[in-house]
């Protein structure tokens, strides 16, 4: 049974550097922030989402008859207040729930980049000449239907490698500061990506709640695990193909042979050495100056070779 620690010892070991605390000491914890999820995961989200933004950039080429590029500006974890306290008012916002998970993302797309999409839904080139500066139509909220259906399609897709996730638009706001979907005090991943229509830009943000994302944090850990393995793969399969065309030096000893130093001091170029050694004496083969095989001395011709019959364990 652990001791119990007295109430001096306990606040001596609160006071101590964090370095020097006892395995019993307690450790603070900020009960706010329960919904939180590691950096690791938001590493992943990151990676998820780079390939959501390459894929809608290519499907919306197509949707809007025009080049259209993408970016990924931020990813950061925040109370909902504070992200919808960012967001312009009036805007246009997509419910889109998360089935099978409970609970729903927010999808904004500011007005600048709203009235270049309806352009070129209606057939124009985008060339407005000022942003929508009010809330957005009935008639204009179909007219986007498409555009929803197309962004929840790629967002399913790119999250297939982490859960097969189903994104479908539940309704449309146009105030985040009164929206009911998320409580602000409850922690959002808030994703900022930037797209470009042609020569126009604006920025869309999508806010997913922690705490559907920690409910999968299993799968989260999966996908880590798998990268980790798939990347150590993929680096030993590099240095064994670099390996190969490696060059280096060998070198062959033979051992044994023995020479006082005055006789060494005293050789003349022309002078033969006697080593003493038969021919088929033990050499060693030295790679780039390493002992690494052993074996015999062997006449090849006019050449001397060496024929190997060990390797030298490291």
């Amino acid at each position: 049974m652990k001791r119990q620690l007295s109430q001096e010892e306990a606040d001596d070991n609160s006071q101590a550097p964090a370095g020097e605390r006892g395995a019993d000491a307690a450790v603070p914890f900020d009960f706010r922030r329960l919904d939180r999820i590691p950096q690791s995961q938001l590493s992943i989200i990151h990676f998820l989402h780079e390939t959501f933004v390459r894929t809608l950039s290519a499907s919306l080429s197509l949707y809007l008859r025009t080049y259209v590029a993408g970016d990924i500006v931020s990813v950061e974890q925040l109370p909902y207040g504070e992200f919808a306290g960012n967001l312009s008012s009036p805007t246009c916002i997509a419910c889109l729930s998360m089935q099978p998970y409970d609970g729903c993302s927010l999808l904004e797309v500011n007005h600048g980049l709203l009235a270049i999409i309806l352009d070129h839904v209606l057939g124009g080139n985008g060339k407005m000449g000022a942003p929508l500066d009010r809330e957005v139509t009935d008639i204009e909220r179909d007219m986007l239907e498409g555009f929803y259906r197309i962004v929840a399609n790629d967002l399913s897709e790119a999250w297939k490698p982490i859960a097969p996730l189903r994104f479908t638009v539940d309704s449309i706001e146009t105030t985040p500061q009164l929206s009911k979907r998320v409580a602000r005090n409850e922690a959002v991943v808030a994703i900022a990506m930037e797209l470009r229509i042609g020569d126009n830009a604006g920025v869309v943000n999508l806010a997913i709640p922690s705490i559907t994302l920690k409910a999968m944090r299993q799968r989260f850990d999966q996908q880590g695990t798998s990268q980790k393995v798939g990347s150590q793969l993929t680096a030993m399969a590099i240095r064994k193909k670099l390996a190969r065309e490696l060059m280096l030096s060998v070198e062959c000893a033979l051992s044994g042979a023995s020479i006082r130093v005055r006789d060494l001091l005293s050789l003349e170029p022309g002078d033969v050495l006697d080593l003493g050694l038969p021919a088929d004496s033990a050499m060693t083969a030295l790679v780039n100056g390493r002992p690494h095989f052993e074996g015999e001395m062997a006449a090849n011709g006019p050449r001397t070779a060496m024929v190997v019959r060990s390797a030298i364990q490291a």
